[in-house]
């Protein structure tokens, strides 16, 4: 198996054969890594050892810490040819394909789409040693521990390659019980390794807030104000703003793109206000079915609804005195919209299942992405309560309106990066820096803050390179302004087609959704039986001919 930037590539050798490993053909395991030789290095497999031989490489092969000619290997030893990782095991068990981490976050997004079209559940893990890996020692733990957890997977389910000591495993269709099972398990098995998880839509919306929360061990919200705080021209008129408008009692509506950092302005204004001795607590509106949206906003009685066990407070009782946030307010459907204006008019409400009236006292301060005055004419969102949200209302410009913030806020994340992960990387190179500069930065500072974060913990060197940066950010022209996931696709009734069926742009995104969906998990399929139609279509539990006619219809061609 080898383990490098873009991912891990296993290939199996016979007894008594060889193997050359290389950047291009004519070697046998090629992966296009620019530290590695045409022909890099060769493997000798026999019944009696594991033998490496360098052939000439410029940088290098490596067993120890020492640069060698050829040497012994022991089944499970990491031999490092250039960046490259190479683990040799001596079982028929290995590690199947792990994707790269782009290719991994793209399928990510994807599924992201499928989970919030269709309402199914997703989650995420990151599986990682609990400290730091230092050079390639540990390889060959992290490479048999990897096949334990790949073990215990379904086909559908997805893997990606973090970093050399952390991997990222998708579980479609997996409820938080189910990934809260699994994840034991494989922590259980693996007890040197930390195991997180983080599900859709409670933790999170959008694939940076996912893959920030997985890393990070957290259940969704936002991180603490941060000591210090970069900010252009732009964001200080904003603070500036929810600095004067802190110490009153009106509700605040915080307007911006997902991930530029509504949340930490709306902890800000709790801590400049009068209530800052009382709780804040943040509610992601989206992060909950709708059928269930005002259990947990008021709370409910024993016997309300099926599965109501018990009493429970809402999110308003548990702000009482203090700042409730409404993340994504937008996503509120209307007959909650009515009962939050009732809440916000008479500062009372009534749990589900009861009749009685509790009295609450709460600050609002609401945030969307959305377009609220597009949504109150197709009739989607109530003008009275968004007049009554909007009584002071704030704009935070996304990060590719203020660029100036780019270069400090990357330093900043690079500094906590280096202190969460034990590095000691001094800055970025000039390219790298450019290509910051030059991202669109499509999910904001949360966006920059992973870039940032994954490159400090895979660099090499002293300095991020532009090759350490994901590859969108290093390929990227400036980015258009976003559509969000969750506004990409009306609801059904939408008068999304002017003069014609309203459901119209409904089912053509649902159809183009469900064909890429179809397109990746064929290509998946085939990729991992190196184009095998046969192989692929036992693997999809469909026909030969029906693969071969889906490849047809979606324009995969033969070799891909």
């Amino acid at each position: 198996m080898a383990v490098h930037r873009d991912g891990a590539k296993t290939l199996r050798v016979v007894e008594g054969t060889e193997l050359v490993v290389g950047r291009a053909y004519p070697a046998d395991m090629v992966i296009a890594d620019p530290s590695l030789s045409r022909t890099h290095a060769r493997v000798h497999v026999s019944r009696l050892e594991l033998r490496v031989e360098d052939l000439g490489s410029t940088n290098g092969t490596w067993l120890d810490g020492r640069r060698v000619a050829q040497a012994r290997v022991r089944a499970g030893e990491p031999v490092r040819l250039g960046d490259v990782t190479l683990v040799l095991q001596s079982t028929v068990a290995a590690v199947p394909g792990i994707d790269g981490y782009d290719r991994f976050a793209a399928w990510l997004e994807q599924e992201i789409v499928r989970a919030k079209t269709f309402g199914r559940p997703l989650a995420l893990l990151s599986v990682g040693a609990r400290q730091q890996v230092k050079g390639t020692s540990t390889m060959g733990a992290q490479v048999n521990a990897w096949s334990r957890i790949t073990a215990l997977l379904r086909p559908v389910d997805r893997t990606g390659l973090y970093s050399s000591a952390e991997i990222l495993v998708g579980l479609p269709e997996t409820p938080r019980p189910a990934a809260e099972g699994l994840a034991a398990r494989i922590q259980a098995e693996n007890p040197a390794m930390r195991v997180n998880l983080t599900v859709f839509p409670e933790d999170g919306v959008t694939l940076e807030e996912l893959l920030a929360n997985a890393r990070d061990g957290r259940r969704g919200g936002a991180a603490p104000i941060p000591a210090r705080i970069v900010e252009s021209e732009e964001m200080r008129r904003v603070r500036s703003e929810v600095t004067r408008v802190a110490a009153s009692v009106l509700p605040i509506l915080i307007l911006g793109e997902t991930g530029v950092g509504k949340e930490l302005l709306a902890r800000e204004v709790h801590e400049k206000s009068p209530r800052k001795a009382g709780p804040f607590f943040a509610f992601n509106c989206a992060s909950v079915p709708p059928t269930l949206v005002e259990s947990v906003l008021f709370g409910h009685e024993r016997g309300a609804f099926t599965g109501a066990d018990k009493t429970t407070r809402g999110v308003f009782e548990l702000a009482h005195g203090g700042t409730l946030f409404l993340d994504e307010v937008g996503e509120l459907g209307l007959p909650t919209q009515a009962a939050l204006l009732r809440v916000l008019e008479t500062k009372r409400f009534t749990k589900v299942g009861s009749e009685r009236e509790i009295e609450v006292d709460v600050r609002i301060v609401a945030a969307t992405h959305r377009d609220l005055e597009s949504m109150v004419g197709s009739g989607q969102f109530r003008q009275d309560l968004l007049f009554r949200l909007e009584t002071v209302a704030v704009r935070v410009p996304p990060l590719r309106a203020r660029t100036s913030e780019i270069a400090g806020l990357a330093h900043l994340f690079l500094e906590e990066a280096n202190a969460t992960n034990g590095r000691s990387i001094l800055g970025f190179t000039e390219e790298a820096g450019a290509a910051l500069q030059r991202h669109g930065w499509p999910g904001n500072v949360r966006e920059l803050k992973n870039a940032v974060f994954r490159a400090a913990v895979i660099a090499s060197g002293d300095r991020i390179e532009l090759v350490d940066l994901p590859e969108r950010v290093r390929k990227s022209s400036p980015a258009p302004a976003e559509e969000p996931i969750s506004n990409s696709m009306p609801p059904p009734g939408a008068d999304a087609s002017p003069g014609g069926d309203p459901n119209l742009a409904y089912k053509e995104r649902v159809r183009v959704e469900m064909q890429r969906y179809e397109t990746a998990l064929i290509l998946d399929a085939l990729r991992r039986h190196d184009g095998n139609q046969t192989a692929a279509a036992a693997a999809l539990k469909i026909p030969v001919r029906t693969l071969a006619h889906k490849m047809k219809e979606l324009g995969i061609k033969k070799g891909f």
